[in-house]
């Protein structure tokens, strides 16, 4: 997924704010479970993240156009790690590389459970 930064993204140093980095990747997540046509089988389930550990390498100003990868570090049944990293395009050099750790949550009760099969088998063809 290619993101163009905007001045809105901007904070009082000029460049991306960390908490919008939270939300191109969350934009990519979605847009990589669609482009993979796996939402329908998320069919009542959530997947929260439960954890987010971000390093900043290098900062994006406006007008950069940044690239999101993703990759599948860690997979188990009852959660999921992946691995995005966001990439200033025009240097090919990573400004924030992050592992996003998300688990499965049944939407109407809450409670946390397993990932469908069907889902956790194809995950599993794409774990590094």
């Amino acid at each position: 997924m290619q993101i163009r930064v905007r001045n809105y993204h901007l904070d009082g140093y000029g460049h991306v704010n960390n908490a919008r980095y939270l939300e191109f990747l969350e934009e990519a997540r979605w847009a990589f479970f669609d482009t993979q046509g796996w939402l329908p089988l998320l069919d009542n389930i959530c997947l929260a993240v439960v954890r987010a550990d971000l390093r900043y390498r290098r900062p994006a100003f406006a007008g950069d156009d940044l690239r999101v990868h993703i990759e599948v570090k860690e997979l188990s049944s009852r959660y999921l790690v992946l691995r995005q990293n966001i990439e200033l395009a025009a240097q090919g050099k990573n400004a924030v590389e992050a592992d996003i750790t998300l688990m499965p949550i049944d939407a109407a009760s809450g409670k946390a459970v397993r990932l469908p099969e069907s889902l956790f088998n194809l995950l599993n063809t794409l774990n590094a």
